[in-house]
């Protein structure tokens, strides 16, 4: 049966991860952005840290209704919506000519996007069987790093051009990775079945094997729990902990990477959007690495909470680089595949618990609080920036986020 999952991998695999590649290179362009439209738009640090942190309010005020309505439509209707909604309000931020207008697209652009991760994961799930999902998770998500790769080389050379034809280079950097979200979305629609009954490319023989691998895993795996008894469950809420505190350090890379390399003395902006590619490139294979190993173990827990911790103190030692920076991209590299090591295993097991409309509504909830920290973090950074004219107390802030995070799931989860 490897070879129909192999199948399954390099039909749906490429599709998802362009259209993640390009959700991420939407969310974290402001980063590389706001070394050139900060000084545009007066904007002090508080304020940016507001910008993008209203990115993940539209998690908290739309994250579970969004999400159930997700799991009735389906994946296809729901990645069409969502994708031609977010590849227009990204675009939009080029057109910005005062802080609010930042604060409001935004906003926006957090709802439009708060879907697509929990619409995915669900539709993954509908594919691949529990103890295969781990590989697939941890693919789908190196898509992050994959973005980070690809968004700070091309976002480095549109800035440093300086602007065409009246337009600024952060303007153009908005335009040009925001739009290809809208032709992704119909791609998507149309390259994607919603089900293993519905793929013309797989036999009716290895429809029915997916389908008993899949009864098969349900079965043995899962509690079936409510969604008003997940709530309850201490196992589920360490979930949410751990997401919560996951997502704070994954943005944090993408909002501040650039910041922290320019404060290390690198003041050309090619540079520091090169310089950017190198923890992004390396963390590519550590997640792919751990979310392999993690589903040949079984072992689940210690594969998330574990490359959480190693972040965590990643991030304690970043401001003693503040001089040096190679040191700082050194550590920087640790800090970046530590985290994303951390996707595959997690995201894995939110669906062991709930199944049906509840799993919609339980990643509902999670993608709301993570939206909600998610959402506190670069404000109350962008705040201490500007109080202690240092990212110094930001970075111990982080490490205790993730640091915590990661304690909840071990000491709130048995092995999944």
């Amino acid at each position: 049966m490897e070879a129909v999952y192999t199948r399954i991998f390099w039909r749906l695999m490429p599709v998802l991860m362009l259209c993640y590649i390009l959700n991420y290179l939407d969310r974290s362009n402001i980063g590389l952005a706001k070394l050139a439209f900060m000084q545009d738009l007066r904007m002090p640090e508080t304020a940016y840290g507001l910008a993008a942190g209203a990115f993940y309010l539209g998690y908290v005020v739309l994250g579970v209704p969004v999400n159930i309505w997700l799991g009735r439509i389906g994946a296809r209707r729901g990645l069409l919506l969502i994708m031609l909604s977010w590849g227009l309000l990204s675009a939009a931020l080029a057109f910005v000519t005062a802080p609010v207008h930042f604060y409001v697209l935004r906003f926006l652009i957090g709802v439009a996007e708060t879907g697509f991760l929990p619409a995915v994961l669900l539709y993954l799930g509908r594919w691949v069987p529990q103890k295969r999902r781990a590989r697939f998770n941890g693919l789908f998500l190196a898509a992050i790093a994959i973005a980070g790769l690809i968004g700070g080389p091309l976002g480095g050379m549109i800035l440093a051009r300086g602007g065409i034809g009246g337009w600024k280079g952060w303007q153009l950097l908005f335009l040009i990775e925001g739009l290809p979200a809208c032709a992704m979305g119909l791609v998507a629609f149309f390259c994607l079945q919603e089900r293993p009954r519905d793929a013309a490319w797989l036999s009716d023989p290895q429809k029915a094997q997916i389908e008993r691998d899949l009864a098969e895993t349900s079965t043995a795996a899962r509690p079936n729990l409510s969604l008003w008894g997940a709530i309850r469950d201490v196992r589920f809420l360490s979930l949410v902990a751990i997401a919560v505190a996951g997502s704070i350090g994954t943005s944090a890379i993408g909002l501040w990477l650039p910041t922290i390399i320019r404060e290390t003395g690198v003041n050309d902006v090619l540079a520091v959007g090169l310089m950017s590619t190198i923890p992004y490139g390396v963390a590519v294979g550590v997640q792919y690495v751990n979310a392999r190993h993690s589903d040949r173990s079984g072992e689940r827990r210690w594969h998330a909470a574990g490359s959480l911790m190693v972040a965590a103190a990643g991030w304690c030692v970043i401001p003693w680089m503040a001089h040096a920076p190679w040191a700082c991209i050194a550590v920087m590299t640790l800090v970046a595949s530590a985290t994303f090591a951390f996707t595959g295993p997690f995201w894995s097991m939110p669906t062991v618990l709930l199944s049906g409309t509840a799993a919609a509504g339980g990643l509902g909830i999670i993608t709301t609080m993570l939206g909600l920290g998610s959402f506190v973090s670069p404000v109350l950074v962008g705040w201490l920036s500007d109080r202690t004219h240092s990212l110094a107390a930001g970075e111990y802030y982080y490490a205790a986020i993730l640091f915590l995070g990661a304690s909840a799931l071990i000491l709130g989860t048995r092995k999944a």
